[in-house]
């Protein structure tokens, strides 16, 4: 029997565009909201962990995004922790709010996490306490894979319910997309939604902040005048960006 190399494809990419589609007014809300906020010298806060730990990671510091953007993670959410580590802190309210002392939180930034169940205590936690210090919470996460299961979190609470505003992501329980026999299924979607969406707000706000000319957006240092122009975006992120210290 021939392996079907497409088969992956040919449900991930119908299923972006629903998925982009499905958010359109979100995402405008919030790409208008980012570029108030990025010209008032706030910056966008981004969470995650486990394998969404990889939204925070493709967002910061890359050819064409922005440098407004500030990670949210801890090695101990990483993947590279080991799957029995990121299951323990994931699950444990608190583990992951000490990191917003580490940036100094704006009152008023936003601060997207990104979890497909959108049910594990140290997200939904972050979320809870990032709002009680001003900030406004969006959930990238997956409704009906919430929807499907019960919180770990002593409130009862899911993402989805304690944020500001959700995008949500669709896909399925359990992520994966395509069946393999009756009870196996392969082809997560959620970080393919996750990045897919995140960029798409992000290039709808530094088109006009670049536009305006308010100077965001990192070129390749691979270039003649990217690390030129890279060096300068970096000496203003550097004010709060704990990575660079």
């Amino acid at each position: 029997m021939m392996v079907n190399v497409t088969k992956y494809a040919a449900v991930a990419l119908p299923h972006l565009e629903k998925t982009v589609e499905r958010n359109k007014a979100v995402m405008e809300r919030l790409a208008t909201r980012l570029v108030t906020d990025v010209r008032e010298g706030k910056s966008l806060l981004v969470f995650g962990s486990g394998h969404s730990s990889i939204f925070p990671m493709e967002l910061y510091h890359r050819a064409g995004g922005a440098s407004f953007v500030i990670p949210l993670f801890a090695s101990y959410l990483l993947p590279t922790a080991g799957p029995p580590v990121v299951r323990m802190f994931e699950r444990t309210p608190g583990a992951a709010t000490a990191i917003l002392n580490r940036v100094r939180p704006k009152a008023g930034e936003m601060l997207w996490l990104a979890s497909q169940s959108g049910i594990n205590g140290a997200g939904v936690d972050l979320a809870i306490e990032a709002k009680k210090r001003g900030l406004f919470t969006v959930a990238f996460t997956s409704v009906a894979h919430s929807s499907a299961v019960s919180s770990r979190h002593p409130s009862g609470k899911r993402l989805f319910e304690v944020c500001d505003e959700t995008v949500d992501l669709g896909g399925f329980t359990g992520d994966a997309a395509v069946p393999l026999t009756e009870t196996v299924s392969a082809g997560p979607l959620s970080t393919l939604g996750t990045v897919m969406l995140g960029h798409s707000i992000i290039l709808a706000a530094v088109e006009q902040l670049e536009q305006g000319g308010h100077h965001c957006v990192y070129t390749s240092v691979n270039t003649p005048e990217g690390e030129r122009r890279n060096k300068a975006l970096e000496e203003t992120a550097s004010e709060r960006d704990v990575l660079l210290r």
